[in-house]
């Protein structure tokens, strides 16, 4: 029995029940390096091309995937997708994935899965489910960005991301002590313009905790696109001293750059497990920030500690922006889901600005490419709200290189 497919196909029935799929490999793949690595490869494959694996599957099944057991379902996606996009040979892929769905608890269908995977091959795709994401985002894509735009787009979240770093502390010495590792690095630019400190990883890396630095705090990971959506808050008026408040700091990349650049960061999340996961970050990296607790939805936050220099609103969001690294969320996500959102991600700002400085900066953003969470959420708020100004938005979407497509705005308040 393959420990890798037993991995991925566990992670996948978690997966359809809400869990992201790199929190459930991270617990579940197998310590062994090779074995660890087919099992990210299986479980992102499939989710990454899904359209395709079900397009290959449905006509082999007498009833809906969708009605079909988690634990079935996993195993025939895990399956088709190997016979379809791997290098195993059709007789063993279809082996493993019986003795996988036998594993995590399908035994009764196995007979099932081994008929219909012994059938797998690959069928005509329509052109969007070539595209491999859901015909209502691409045709939302499409409108706003043209048709080869958004399968440009669409295609390159078909493939893995790369990982980039933000160095705390010497870049030019963590770059070395990578290249004497093997890992080769290179600079990164958003919206044309390069970021300190930030660094791609461009050769084999490896888990992050492995690799030399990590443990000292030399760095962390972080979304080109998201450290530069940090660095509009400081931008301009330099880092040392300023006051700013994190109002949804998880998972605490923002913060990490905010601190990282001089300022003195209040940094809020709802959740206490998150605020946990950023305490956590802040002893490796060696770095202090005021953590709080609290929902903004329920108002501003209590006893704050006066108004501040600025304040970074990165909101809660579809996060349809970040698929290339959660191919899940394509998959998640509905139309609704998109118009749901601003109702909350307005209170937050409404709540959150109230503790900005006369002459202090707001920031909103979203990691999300939809205008209905980004820039109609700070049209309604600037209607309501004449103290403030804008002064100027970020947008990475479509990405022109390797990050998330995120929308920005930095507002000034009179």
């Amino acid at each position: 029995m393959s420990p890798a497919r037993v991995a991925a196909a566990q992670a996948l029935v978690k997966v359809d029940q809400g869990a992201h799929v790199e929190d459930e490999l991270a617990r579940l793949a197998p310590e062994d390096p090779r074995d660890r690595a087919h099992a990210w490869f299986l479980a992102l494959g499939v989710l990454r091309h899904r359209a395709s694996v079900d397009a290959a599957l449905r006509p082999l099944l007498t009833r809906p995937l969708g009605g079909l057991d988690p634990e079935v379902r996993a195993a025939l996606r895990m399956g088709a997708f190997e016979k379809l996009h791997g290098r195993a040979a059709d007789h063993a892929v279809v082996h493993e994935a019986v003795e996988a769905v036998k594993a995590i608890g399908g035994a009764r269908a196995s007979g099932l899965v081994n008929a219909v995977l012994r059938k797998v091959k690959p069928v005509p795709l329509s052109d969007q489910e070539a595209l491999e994401h859901p015909a209502w985002l691409i045709a939302r894509w499409t409108e706003r960005y043209g048709s080869e735009a958004a399968a440009t787009w669409a295609r390159s979240n078909n493939e893995p991301a790369p990982t980039s770093v933000v160095v705390h502390g010497d870049v030019d010495a963590l770059a070395a002590q990578l290249d004497e590792a093997g890992v080769q690095t290179e600079a990164v630019s958003v919206d044309g313009r390069v970021l300190d400190g930030v660094l791609r990883l461009v050769g084999p890396e490896g888990p992050i905790p492995n690799l030399p630095g990590f443990e000292a705090g030399r760095f962390w990971v972080q979304d080109p696109a998201a450290v530069a959506v940090a660095d509009l808050v400081l931008d301009g008026v330099g880092g040392k001293g300023t006051r700013v408040l994190d109002a949804c700091a998880a998972p605490g990349g923002k913060t990490f750059r905010l601190l990282s650049r001089g300022a003195e960061v209040t940094a809020v999340d709802s959740v206490g497990a998150r605020l946990q996961r950023i305490r956590e970050g802040l002893q490796r990296l060696g770095l202090e920030a005021t953590l709080r607790h609290h929902d903004w939805t329920e108002g501003p936050l209590p006893d704050a500690g006066g108004p501040f220099d600025a304040v970074l609103v990165d909101a809660p969001c579809t996060g349809l922006g970040t698929v290339r690294r959660h191919p899940e969320i394509r998959w998640r996500r509905q139309l609704v889901d998109v118009l749901g959102m601003p109702e909350t991600q307005r209170a937050i700002l409404e709540h959150a600005a109230s503790h900005v400085a006369p002459g202090g900066r707001l920031v909103y953003a979203v990691c999300s490419p939809e205008p209905e969470e980004g820039s109609d959420v700070v049209a309604a708020f600037l209607e309501d709200h004449p103290e403030f100004s804008p002064e100027r938005t970020l947008s990475t979407a479509p990405p022109e290189g390797d990050e998330d497509a995120h929308y920005a705005a930095v507002l000034r308040r009179s």
